[in-house]
């Protein structure tokens, strides 16, 4: 992984374009899911980014002592996460590897958790049940996501066509009953699915699933 100085320009780009719309929100999210993990937890986070939401993070990373393995598939953004963990003092909590939730080997871990990156996968019940293989006996898996309540095909449209003037990969528009598919096809139990914060038209919502029966 290449050092600060070394990041290309491109990758510095499309990293502060990130930061700037996405880890706002999404800071606040990893502190919901944080503050119900165990001192010494072993987490797997799945579309770590930029490493900057985490990275708001830190005096809970810190104060737990944590332990995160950072998976992406983005190297432009990768290319900036060390950095960013560097300023925030978690480079020996937070180890970021390049590569795919259904290739990834690893664990046990306490948990796994899904910041936005869940829905954005093209099959997230094959990513929900490998990484439920991946959890020690007791583990979770954390999902944040945003649902919409009624269906948009306006929505449907130009989400994805987001991405082309932002470089973010936003996926495709959420609703309740897709995101309860995917676990039950992959035999994960919905224990939890709570609101942190709605609006008229959608909701931000954290969800907490277990493999049935490791508990």
């Amino acid at each position: 992984m290449p050092s600060p100085a070394q990041v290309p320009l491109r990758s510095a780009l499309r990293a502060w374009v990130y930061d700037r719309v996405i880890a706002g929100m999404t800071a606040t999210w990893y502190r919901h899911v944080l503050a119900r993990l165990p001192t010494g937890a072993r987490i797997l986070d799945v579309g770590i980014g930029t490493g900057a939401a985490l990275a708001r993070c830190a005096d809970v990373v810190r104060a737990k002592g944590l332990g995160v393995v950072g998976l992406d598939i983005d190297r432009d953004y990768l290319a900036c996460c060390q950095a960013a963990l560097g300023r925030a003092g978690l480079t020996g909590h937070v180890t970021p590897v390049l590569g795919s939730v259904y290739d990834h080997r690893g664990g046990p871990y306490d948990a796994v958790y899904f910041s936005a990156s869940l829905m954005l996968l093209p099959d997230p019940a094959a990513a929900i049940a490998h990484v439920a293989s991946l959890l020690s006996p007791d583990g979770r898996l954390y999902s944040t996501q945003t649902f919409h309540h009624h269906r948009s095909p306006l929505l449907e449209w130009a989400k994805p066509l987001a991405q082309h003037v932002t470089t973010i990969h936003f996926g495709r528009v959420t609703y309740e009953h897709e995101f309860r598919k995917a676990f039950a096809d992959a035999g994960v139990e919905l224990e939890e699915l709570s609101t942190m914060r709605s609006t008229r038209y959608s909701s931000y919502r954290l969800a907490v699933a277990r493999v049935p029966d490791a508990a």
